[in-house]
């Protein structure tokens, strides 16, 4: 193990992950490790590795499943003290890595980190929908039930020797909510991460779109009624528990 951090990448057929690749590249803090774990039906991503290899510490994993499933492998073989978990289509600025080891290492009982998501190209919905996802995601922090989005989101390794994700639609909110047990969060407002709009650019994908946040929201509000516990398995905790 190593005290920087582990990139892992949730990855099936997205070109994107190319340009993902070139903002890790220009990292101004370069101690971190990447993970790609890889659902491809082609071997298409073995090139793009190929291409920063030289510059990069990258590997890839082979795993079939959930967006869930792929953070827990790659969680289970990542080498860093912190873990995040990215989306192949973000854009992370110059200066991320750096900011959140700063972060980490100022707070013994810090365990998670979000960060507000902006979209890497405006409309009308894009801007309205992203405002207020940064809206509520912000306030969640605010009554101690935090909504850390996995398109991008920061943890310490240590929380997954005994927790893990689910392949549930809102399996952030549940990992999230979950974990607060055992530390602190905080909403880095300072460190923006942009994401592709892919799902608010085409008016025939809008509904659809809605449709996949509506369960994420129905399992933030059992969150926030204390009833979210029933939806999670069974997982083994021996971590102490913040006081």
């Amino acid at each position: 193990m190593f005290d920087g951090i582990s990139f892992i990448v949730p990855h099936k057929d997205d070109p994107l992950i190319d340009r993902l690749l070139g903002f890790l590249d220009g990292q101004t803090f370069k101690d971190f490790e990447v993970i790609i774990v890889d659902a491809s039906d082609t071997d298409a991503i073995s090139q793009v590795v190929s291409k920063w290899s030289r510059s990069l510490k990258i590997r890839v994993v082979r795993a079939k499943g959930g967006r869930g499933t792929a953070r827990n492998v790659g969680a289970k073989i990542a080498r860093a003290e912190v873990l995040v978990f990215a989306d192949a289509d973000v854009v992370l600025p110059h200066v991320f890595a750096g900011d959140l080891m700063r972060l980490f290492n100022a707070d013994p009982g810090l365990v998670a980190v979000g960060f507000p998501i902006y979209p890497t190209k405006l409309n009308k919905i894009s801007y309205m929908v992203y405002r207020t996802l940064r809206f509520l995601d912000g306030f969640s922090y605010l009554y101690g039930k935090p909504r850390i989005p996995t398109t991008c989101a920061a943890y310490r390794r240590s929380i997954f020797e005994f927790r893990s994700f689910t392949d549930l639609i809102g399996e952030d909110v549940l990992f999230s909510a979950d974990i607060m047990k055992y530390g602190r969060a905080v909403f880095a407002k300072h460190i923006k991460v942009y994401e592709e709009p892919r799902r608010w650019e085409q008016n025939t994908r809008i509904l659809d779109s809605l449709g996949h946040y509506f369960p994420s929201y129905v399992i933030n509000f059992l969150v926030i009624l204390g009833l979210h516990n029933r939806l999670l398995p069974k997982q083994e905790s021996r971590l102490p528990k913040k006081r």
